[in-house]
């Protein structure tokens, strides 16, 4: 609970004093809130003491209504300063978040984290910003009242206070408890989460090929095993839970008859007069409010957890932690004995190259090979084994994320459009793009004009991935993307690899246009793409066997050889 608000504390920032504000504000509401059992302990004094009439009434009547209208007063002001301070900090918190997810290493989301990503941002965050500030503030209020009770029994008798403190310690154990149990299952809920999102995730992406193969009772069960897993945790949650919050509603039960029993005792010993001991007894079970409003809030252990997981994918590594921006004049690539494996298997073996700024290189060899993992290095979308990777002289891993890719525009051969105009796709590629500089790039790209044919132009909504375009104009939208970024250094990932001829022509001038004056780096699918490129690495199970140009391979290194033959046998056939 303490951990809770805590926590809650530690991200409020610039916040921080609108909290502390709502704190002193929550304790003068809970300070008012014993009013009338204040005004109810004089009236019966006054009984007693045979003073009782009008004027008692009265007073007490105008005690009693401007202690409720502070009480308001106090109640609304901590609102105000509680109110809106959850979503303030989250979105603050959001966009931290998503800038520090795009340093990640890519193993992070190969490891079969996209579950547990996309249920903190979904659910964890959006639960906390939700109910975070009022569990923060019912809390406080519950903890403060309790706080205030013990007080005001300590002042009027120290032996109902003891016994008020011994029960209320024993409810803090029981609720202490509670909370342990909680926090131990909430983990195997939110394991059993995270693995239904990624299942739900890969069941709707793959849906073509799960309705193609006729697979659909097969992934159905997987994601409905999934479900039931997640029913089982909630269940067996549920069941631990509820030992523990009995007991502590025992305790507040205990907690009510102790101060009843020691007030009636004390009282009929002399040492309590009558209306001290109704005062008190009708007191015992406004102090059990508080203890059971705590019980009752049940969306912080929810918090918690949500916290507790959101500070596990936060505190995950960035790759540029060290990193600073850089300002490079010069774009040559070099790696030096750079090593790299996917799960302990080597995939690039002690790589050693240069590649001059202006020049275009291309990585040629079977698949599997190590040509995308090599373009994945430079843009450092993972970080090598061992070895060094340095543009301008300058090693990539002393650079930040933003300014080492602010000079690398990469193509891939497959191709992710979000579900959003084709303007704001493209847009994407440059910060504050006009829309002349959107279209000149797609003029240059070859995608102007079939982008002008569709229904609203260029504020088409495409579809998640561009699902209403085809391969080749999916393609040229991301070299127009390219061409607007207009980096130093470009990198083509087979970029034509399953396009159709017609497009494969318009590509190829795209590409052309796109790489003029930059730093080439590309994956040829086809030799014949890349005859004129100033060098060419044949790559043979992560190692660099030749190098060279087009004529120089052909006679220095067989195995390009052999690969350039069978491709202009295929293409004769």
């Amino acid at each position: 609970m303490f951990k809770f608000i805590k926590r809650i504390m530690g991200l409020s920032g610039e916040y921080r004093k609108k909290l502390d504000r709502a704190y002193v504000l929550s304790f003068l509401e809970s300070l008012t809130s014993n009013v009338p059992i204040c005004m109810l302990l004089y009236v019966l004094m006054t009984i007693m003491n045979g003073t009782f009439g009008k004027n008692v009434i009265i007073a007490s009547f105008i005690a009693v209504f401007i202690g409720v209208i502070l009480r308001m007063i106090f109640r609304y002001l901590t609102d105000v300063n509680q109110s809106g301070v959850g979503y303030e900090i989250f979105a603050r918190e959001r966009m931290t978040f998503g800038d520090r997810i795009k340093r990640f290493p890519m193993g992070f989301f190969s490891e079969g984290n996209i579950g547990n990503v996309t249920s903190v941002i979904t659910n964890d965050i959006s639960f906390v910003e939700e109910h975070g500030m009022d569990t923060l503030g019912k809390i406080t209020t519950s903890v403060i009242g309790i706080g205030i009770s013990f007080i005001f029994l300590l002042v009027l008798n120290v032996w109902v206070a003891l016994a008020m403190a011994v029960t209320t310690a024993l409810f803090f154990a029981a609720f202490a408890a509670a909370h342990k149990v909680a926090s131990e299952e909430a983990v195997n809920q939110q394991e059993a989460q995270n693995k239904l999102v990624g299942t739900v995730i890969e069941y709707i992406k793959g849906m073509p090929v799960v309705k193609a193969f006729n697979l659909a009772g097969k992934s159905h069960k997987a994601t409905s095993e999934d479900f039931l897993r997640l029913t089982e945790a909630q269940i067996k949650f549920e069941k631990r839970f509820s030992v523990p919050i009995v007991v502590s509603q025992c305790m507040t039960g205990l907690c009510i008859s102790a101060v009843i029993f020691i007030c009636g005792y004390v009282g009929l010993n002399g040492g309590m007069e009558l209306p001290f001991v109704l005062a008190m007894s009708v007191f015992a079970f406004d102090l059990a409010a508080p203890m059971l409003a705590l019980i009752n809030i049940t969306a912080f252990r929810v918090a918690d957890a949500s916290l507790d997981r959101y500070d596990r994918v936060k505190q995950t590594a960035v790759m540029d932690d060290s990193g600073r921006a850089v300002k490079l004049n010069n774009f040559d690539i070099d790696f030096k004995d750079v090593t790299f494996g996917y799960n302990e298997n080597d995939v690039i073996k002690n790589m050693s190259f240069h590649i001059p700024q202006h020049s275009m290189t291309a990585l040629v060899g079977k698949s599997g090979c190590g040509k995308s993992t090599v373009v994945n290095l430079i843009a450092r979308f993972w970080d090598t084994d061992s070895g060094k990777i340095s543009i301008g002289g300058t090693d990539i891993k002393a650079m930040t994320t933003e300014s080492l890719l602010e000079n690398i525009s990469v193509v891939f051969q497959n191709v992710y459009l979000f579900n959003d105009t084709v303007f704001n796709n493209v847009a994407f590629g440059k910060k504050g793009a006009t829309r002349e500089d959107v279209i000149a790039a797609c003029k240059k790209a070859r995608c102007h004009e079939f982008i002008s044919a569709l229904e609203n132009g260029y504020d088409t909504v495409i579809g998640e991935g561009g699902c209403t375009l085809s391969g080749g104009e999916k393609q040229r939208i991301s070299i127009a993307r390219a061409i607007l970024k207009d980096a130093p250094i470009v990198l083509l990932d087979e970029a034509t690899a399953s396009i159709d001829p017609d497009n494969e022509a318009y590509i190829q001038q795209a590409i052309t246009e796109m790489v003029k004056g930059k730093t080439l780096v590309v994956i040829a699918h086809k030799l014949s793409a890349v005859m004129g490129a100033d060098q060419i690495l044949m790559i043979e199970d992560g190692r660099i066997t030749a190098r060279g140009t087009h004529s120089q391979l052909l006679e220095a290194s067989p195995a390009y050889y052999e690969l350039w033959k069978k491709q202009k046998q295929s293409l004769v056939g």
